[in-house]
C-alpha cells in the first residue's frame, strides 16, 4: 500500500485530550496495561517497573522486559494484515513486521517516542502513551471482544 495514497484522516481522526472526553459514545476505546488496575500515585512512585529508565536505575531490567515483551507479542499479532504508522512521521505503511516497526513499538513503550498506528486487522487505532498503559480505539465496539481476548492471550490487562 502506497501511503501517498492514505487518507489519514479516515484512521486517525484527531483527538484533543484536553477537551474531548474519552466516553463520547462514538469513541470505542479501553486502556491496556501491564498493572491489574489503575495505580494510585503512591503505588507509583514504588513501582520499580513504572518506565524503562527507572527499570534501569533500579536494576530490574528483566521485570520490565518481561512486561514490554508482552506488548510486543500483542503488537505483532496485530499487525498480521498491516499497519498504518501516523507518528512517529512520516507518514508510513507497513505491511508486516520488520525491525523499523518493532522499533516504533519498543521505542513507544519505553516512552522516547509516543506511536500513532492503526492495526488493519483489527480496525484499531493504539495511541502509545505513559506508565505502561497504551490506549486502544476500535471504529466498531464489537472489535473491542475480540481484541479483550488477544489482551487477555498475551497476559495484559483493560483497565476500568
Amino acid at each position: 500500500m502506497d501511503p501517498s495514497n492514505i487518507s489519514l484522516d479516515g484512521y486517525f481522526p484527531e483527538i484533543d485530550f484536553g477537551i474531548d472526553t474519552l466516553s463520547s459514545p462514538d469513541l470505542h476505546h479501553i486502556n491496556v496495561s501491564v498493572f491489574d488496575h489503575w495505580l494510585s500515585q503512591e503505588e507509583a512512585a514504588d513501582i520499580p517497573i513504572m518506565s524503562y529508565s527507572i527499570a534501569h536505575d533500579e536494576a530490574m531490567m528483566a521485570s520490565y522486559l518481561h512486561g514490554e515483551e508482552k506488548f510486543l507479542r500483542l503488537y505483532r499479532s496485530l499487525s498480521k494484515q498491516g499497519v498504518l504508522c501516523n507518528r512517529p512521521t512520516p507518514a508510513r505503511y507497513f505491511d508486516e513486521i520488520d525491525d523499523e516497526i518493532e522499533q516504533i513499538f519498543v521505542d513507544s513503550l519505553r516512552e522516547k517516542r509516543a506511536m500513532d498506528v492503526f492495526f488493519k486487522s483489527h480496525e484499531l487505532r493504539v495511541i502509545g502513551r505513559y506508565d505502561r498503559t497504551d490506549l486502544f480505539i476500535a471504529r466498531d465496539p464489537a472489535f473491542l471482544v475480540k481484541i479483550r481476548e488477544e489482551v487477555a492471550k498475551a497476559g495484559l490487562f483493560v483497565l476500568a
